[in-house]
């Protein structure tokens, strides 16, 4: 679940399509609910194969190639980073728009980057796979791994990047009904869906002057739909949780104010996936002390024995173009213990 989309479109809007129109009262959320008919919708008969899932799905209308990773320096310091690359069509006119970040617990640096395959910085290629745009890579030698993850910026004058290694297996867990993910407890709207929560990651970081050797682990997300949202839902609360070195577990909630809907997945690393519909899975807000966005969860799968609580690292890890939106990483507790991401969108 991205958020990001809708900074892509708040950017496209303005800049675009709405030139001669009000703007005001404009909901961006309410732009990913909005039914195109010049786009596919996903279906429960397409069939995901690989490798060719990685490639743009240009007859729908957005998609993202998405990858977080919780990481750790030699001196035990601990980092996040995330990066995104994605597409949505404005009419008959494809744009790509990337986003970084890098994070500890007190930090947060960001940085955007946007083009379009016409105009020559944005490179989307299979065998080997390659994404890029400007001078952010992610660089496979044959298939999406093993690769290598490449991105920088300069903020304030300091300037920041990340070199990543990424390692791991092209196996590939299908969200939902065998890649048909639903994004809504009544209405027929769903995405195409995979994840890779079992990638290995080396490589260095440079932060506030400081070069930094780091390893960790990094999940992948893989993403294609037209519509995304309905009118009646006003944003998403998404993790992702690493319970242990074999189980993997992803559970969002989208929010509406009609009926809410949630999904979880548990991820093993022998390549089994099991899902929980909406009745069997348990999330509450744990406490709001400061600004809007909730600073941790708890969530509850009884079937399983899984009682966690989730709290933000650094409650600054707001992501802001144009609108803004948590991402970031969390640590949990309780039946089991680790670190995770968290996005939250539409608060």
């Amino acid at each position: 679940m991205r958020l990001v989309l809708a900074c892509i479109l708040i950017t496209l809007v303005s800049c675009e399509e709405l030139k001669s129109n009000d703007k005001k009262g404009l909901n961006i959320l309410h732009l990913l609910a909005d039914e195109t008919v010049n786009y596919r919708n996903p279906s429960t008969h397409y069939k995901i194969s690989f490798p060719a899932a990685h490639d743009p799905k240009k007859s729908y209308r957005h998609e993202w190639w998405y990858i977080s990773a919780n990481l750790t320096t030699q001196t035990g310091d601990d980092f996040a980073v995330q990066w995104t690359l994605f597409r949505t069509a404005i009419k008959n006119k494809h744009w790509y728009f990337a986003h970084a970040a890098l994070a500890n617990e007190d930090t947060h640096l960001s940085a955007l980057r946007s083009g379009r395959e016409a105009l020559g910085n944005v490179i989307i290629q299979n065998k080997p796979f390659k994404a890029q745009i400007d001078n952010w890579f992610w660089h496979s030698s044959s298939q999406l791994l093993p690769a290598k993850l490449e991105f920088s910026d300069v903020k304030d004058e300091q300037k920041w990047h990340a070199k990543l290694n990424l390692i791991g297996r092209n196996q590939f867990y299908l969200q939902g009904d065998q890649g048909y993910n639903r994004k809504h407890a009544s209405l027929d709207i769903a995405s195409h869906y995979y994840s890779q929560p079992f990638i290995d990651v080396t490589g260095e970081i440079f932060f506030k002057g400081q070069l930094l050797k780091v390893k960790g682990k990094a999940w992948f997300d893989r993403e294609w739909g037209t519509q995304m949202l309905a009118p009646d839902q006003q944003g998403w609360d998404w993790f992702s949780l690493r319970l242990n070195s074999k189980l993997a577990l992803m559970v969002y909630r989208i929010r509406s104010v009609d009926k809410e809907h949630l999904y979880a997945s548990l991820m093993h690393d022998n390549g089994i996936i099991e899902t929980l519909p909406s009745e069997e899975i348990n999330l509450m807000v744990k406490q709001t002390k400061k600004g809007k966005y909730p600073e941790g969860f708890k969530l509850k799968l009884e079937k399983y024995n899984i009682d966690l609580e989730i709290t933000a690292i650094n409650n600054n890890q707001i992501m802001r173009f144009g609108i803004e939106y948590f991402e970031g990483m969390v640590k949990f507790n309780g039946t089991h213990q680790g670190t995770g991401f968290l996005e939250m969108t539409g608060y």
